[in-house]
This record gives structure tokens, C-alpha cells and sequence, in this order.
């Protein structure tokens, strides 16, 4: 260890560093391709809400030069009106992934602990780990979701946070209403439970739980969203909270001075008015998923089915071999090595077209690395 790397605190030296999807542009740099897509990082495939567009372009005509406002109020009220709570009930930040830091920032203590699932979004993990506290991991059920009993019996004096992904990802399985209401009741006050529920709109079953329905009886409860999936706002990077407004308060207290840009904010607000593209991206989701399925059931494959905006696949042999042989067909797609599944592959639902070509590159994946 150099001089330098000594001076970091222990925590962050021990931190697992995030692998996201891989970017277009790196594809394009490492094998020379251009005609290239990506089905690995879950976002819009009909881009970004053409209002958000023309909100975003005219803002930054006319305001580029001015510093955003810290908390936004008019998208605030827009948003706590769309569910039925206070603007006072809102938080925004730099996509979810800062709304996660600042809980950490403002209720995380050394040595506590947060507790997450086994095979979910390493965000909550990387976060504990800044804050040198111990993330434990639950393990998921045989049928890849979340384990509410386990959740409940694994709660100690220690236990400061509980993270649910629902719907979870990278399985795109839910906890039900029932199984939601159950871990509610049994979790004590003194514990946060942060259900993340960034691909929420996508839900189509009726068993989703109605987390905004809980807030008024727990206090403890803090319900994550983002303009990143449905809204196509995935570059823009703002993600927002809704809580107890005490909750919020301490927030605001601990978040940068201007965490959410001038272009997010305006783009956010014209992208709740846009009814037809919400309408579009949901339904080129619900006949995408089923595209895939369908595909998916043809190459004899496992699968599960998704209540997200991508589609978990178990290939039954190592991961890695078929993603680069559909990385060299420019299809980008996500091996979940890095979650713990060495067999698993995440595909993002795409257009149709998309969803096309991207069966028809893991059938040749398939075919090219068949085991000896």
C-alpha cells in the first residue's frame, strides 16, 4: 500500500467498486464497432420525453448561467401532488443513487447495520461501506425474491436501515402487499425501511404493494423513485425521496447546496405532464417483456418473469463466454457476475426490433460457446 493510499479510511479501502453496464462509447473504443445496441442498463428505449426535451433545451437558453434552485420547489409540489402527499414529504437529489448517499450521510453510524438482499442493487452495499457500517446480506428465495421473514428474523439492536428492491433488480421479482404489510408491522420504529422502487411504474401485478398507502401509520418508511427509467431522464441523473416530512427535514440538512441541475429540474417537471410518451414507454415494455419471453422459451432457456423494464435469464453454464460473444456482435447486454450469478443474464426490454436482434445474438452466443 502506497503512502497516499494510507491516508483513506479503512471502510473506503475495503469498498467493492461498482460495474455498471458498459458504456456504448467503450464498445465502440475496444472493438471498432458502430452499429451497436444496449440492452444492459435498463433505460428508456424511446429516449427521453420529448416535453422534457423542449423544457430542458429552453432552460438552459434561458437560464444556463444561473445556479439551480437547491430544493425544487414547483417540481417538489408537482410531485407531492401526483401522489397525493406534502411537498414537504419530498426530496430530491443527484439520481437515486444520491438520494441513497445521503441517508447514509445523515443516519448511519460506524459499526450499524444495514440490511439488504444477497443478489439486489449494490448501491445500498457501496453506501454502508462509505459509512463503515456492516451491510448483511439476506439471502433470496429459491424462486429469486426477497425474503421477508428472513428480513424480520435477522433484525438486532445493531440494525439501523432495511433496503428492499421492489421490484428487485437485477430479478425483476416483487414482495407482494401482504408480504410488505407484514414487514412493516414487525420491523421496530428505531429501523428505516427504504423500499427502492425505481422501476415501480412497470409493475402490472395486482399484488404490488401501494407503498404511498403506509406513510401516514409509519414514520419509518421512506419510498425511493426516479425519473431515470419511465421518463428516460437516465442521463440527468435526478432521483427523488418521499418520507415523513421529519425524515426529509434531516435531509435537506445533510445534502449538497445544489444537488439536482437546472435541466433535470425542468426537464423532470414537463416529463410528468407527458402522458403520451408514459403511455408509449409502458406499452413497448409490456409487449417487449413477452417478446422476449417468447424468444427466451424458444432457445429452451430459464427465465423469470419481470415486473421491471428487463428480463433475468439463468443461461444453466457460465455467463461471461456468452456476453462476449454478444458483445462482438454489438449487442451489450449484462452478465451478473458481479451480483453473484456466474449463469445469470440481465437483457433490458428494448424496442421490438431491439429485442430482435438481441435474441437472435444470444441463439449465435449460445451456439458459439456450447460447453466441450
Amino acid at each position: 500500500m502506497s503512502k497516499v493510499a494510507a491516508l483513506a479510511r479503512p471502510c473506503i479501502l475495503r469498498r467493492k467498486a461498482y460495474i455498471p453496464g458498459k458504456p456504448v462509447e467503450e464498445v465502440k473504443r475496444e472493438l471498432g464497432l458502430s452499429d451497436i445496441i444496449k440492452m444492459a442498463s435498463n433505460e428508456n428505449p424511446l429516449g427521453t420525453s420529448p416535453l422534457a426535451l423542449q423544457a430542458m433545451i429552453r432552460e438552459l437558453q434561458e437560464n444556463g448561467n444561473r445556479y439551480p434552485e437547491s430544493v425544487p420547489h414547483e417540481l417538489g409540489r408537482k410531485v407531492a401532488q401526483f401522489y397525493g402527499v406534502q411537498p414537504e414529504q419530498v426530496f430530491f437529489d443527484n439520481g437515486e443513487d444520491g438520494v441513497i448517499v445521503v441517508l447514509g450521510l445523515t443516519f448511519l453510524n460506524p459499526g450499524e447495520e444495514v440490511l439488504g438482499g444477497e443478489i439486489t442493487f449494490s448501491a445500498y452495499e457501496n453506501m454502508a461501506c462509505k459509512m463503515d457500517a456492516t451491510y448483511v446480506k439476506i439471502p433470496l428465495t429459491t424462486d429469486y425474491r426477497l425474503d421477508v421473514d428472513a428480513f424480520l428474523a435477522r433484525i438486532t439492536p445493531r440494525t439501523k436501515m432495511i433496503f428492499l428492491c421492489n421490484p428487485n433488480n437485477p430479478t425483476g421479482t416483487i414482495i407482494t402487499a401482504d408480504e410488505f404489510d407484514r414487514l412493516l408491522r414487525g420491523v421496530p420504529e428505531s429501523v428505516l425501511i427504504i423500499t427502492d422502487e425505481a422501476y415501480a411504474e412497470f409493475a402490472d401485478d395486482p399484488a404490488f404493494p401501494h407503498s404511498i398507502s403506509y406513510l401516514s401509520r409509519y414514520p419509518n418508511l421512506v419510498i425511493m423513485r426516479t425519473f431515470s427509467k419511465l421518463m428516460g431522464l437516465a442521463g440527468l441523473r435526478i432521483g427523488y425521496a418521499i418520507a415523513h416530512p421529519e425524515v426529509i427535514g434531516l435531509l435537506l440538512r445533510t445534502h449538497e447546496p445544489f444537488p439536482v441541475n437546472r435541466a433535470a429540474q425542468a426537464g423532470a417537471l414537463a416529463a410528468l405532464d407527458d402522458v403520451d410518451f408514459i403511455r408509449r414507454t409502458l406499452d413497448v415494455n409490456r409487449r417487449g417483456r413477452e417478446q422476449l419471453y417468447v424468444g427466451l422459451d424458444a432457445l429452451g432457456l430459464r427465465y423469470y418473469r419481470s415486473q421491471a423494464n428487463f428480463v433475468f435469464v439463468d443461461l444453466g453454464r457460465p455467463v461471461e463466454p456468452v456476453y462476449a460473444a454478444m458483445l462482438e456482435q454489438g449487442v451489450i447486454v449484462r452478465p451478473l457476475t458481479s451480483f453473484g450469478l456466474g449463469h445469470g443474464l440481465r437483457i433490458s426490454v428494448g424496442t421490438a426490433e431491439e429485442n430482435a436482434r438481441t435474441l437472435a445474438a444470444l441463439e449465435r452466443a449460445l451456439a458459439a460457446t456450447t460447453p466441450a
